[in-house]
């Protein structure tokens, strides 16, 4: 019987509803198969920020089919030099077929001076190895963690004065200070954040001098947010904490990289927990990832 060839081609919008069902299917086998609860989640539309994501970056948005079903979905952020593998998602039935290994040509991208990097399950260990054979390398774990907010410990105060609505010329230094902090400005996506009713930017002062911003979220989440220290990330976290208004009772949530002991122990005696742990692999070291919150896994 002759087999039926899959075929990869560029995203349509269209494709993004039944390549994000791809990625909640791959997600819970792997969960199941590491005996973990599975995410129960219905994917009916696309979130705002995957929007965004992929209307600025439709060359690196891959489907896999196999007659007229989605059965892979890979994507790639660039931005500046950096090229981050946002997801790349196999269904169950085709991960031994190297459908994954096949979206991953399609999306990557190279130059002079650009790196590469990525965030994926500590667990899936198959995933590492491959990631590995394209040249990237574990540099640390980030565990995804939670609390909810009414189980936080009190608030500790700190000198900071936090700013809302922040100017243009406070957007620019924020765009400076992540430039800094990670090696590239990601512009779209502080301008995005910026302009959703479902996020507030904040910048923070001490004695009058700009020092850090966070970016929090009415889900929960608490990120992306720089600082000029690691002892003033801990300070605008703990501020950013209190600011967060979480909709329909929703834990508060981050992602922390663990070059950070200074914040990680201070989130610990705060209450989080860690739900996940994640490992970000990448073929050359982060600038400075003790001063720094990721927004999400799939944008670093």
């Amino acid at each position: 019987m002759k087999k039926t060839r899959i075929s990869y081609r560029k995203c349509r919008k269209k494709d993004l509803v039944p390549s994000f069902r791809i990625v909640m299917s791959s997600i819970n086998n792997l969960r199941k198969r590491t005996g973990k609860a599975i995410f129960r989640r219905r994917i009916n539309k696309t979130p705002p920020l995957i929007d965004h994501v992929y209307s600025t970056n439709k060359d690196t948005f891959y489907c896999a089919w196999r007659k007229e079903q989605i059965i892979g979905f890979a994507a790639a952020v660039i931005r500046g030099k950096q090229w981050y593998l946002a997801w790349l998602f196999v269904h169950p039935r085709y991960q031994d077929k190297k459908v994954g290994r096949q979206l991953l040509n399609k999306v990557w991208r190279d130059s002079p001076g650009m790196t590469h990097a990525l965030c994926t399950f500590a667990y899936n260990m198959q995933a590492v190895g491959i990631y590995s054979k394209f040249g990237l390398s574990p540099l640390c774990t980030i565990p995804v963690m939670t609390v909810r907010k009414e189980k936080l410990a009190g608030q500790i105060p700190n000198k900071l004065v936090v700013k809302d609505n922040p100017s243009k010329r406070d957007i620019s230094w924020i765009n400076k200070l992540e430039d800094e902090i990670r090696g590239h400005r990601r512009r779209e996506e502080i301008d995005f954040w910026n302009k959703s009713e479902k996020s507030s930017i904040y910048l923070f002062k001490k004695r009058g001098e700009n020092v850090g911003y966070s970016i929090v979220h009415k889900h929960g989440e608490i990120g992306p947010a720089g600082a000029i220290s690691s002892e003033i990330l801990k300070d605008i976290t703990e501020t950013s904490l209190y600011l967060a208004e979480p909709e329909k009772n929703a834990p508060l949530r981050l992602y922390c990289p663990t070059h950070n002991v200074v914040l990680y122990q201070h989130l610990i005696e705060k209450g989080f927990r860690n739900d996940e742990m994640t490992v970000y692999m990448a073929d050359a070291p982060y600038p400075d990832a003790e001063r720094y919150l990721p927004a999400t896994l799939a944008l670093f």
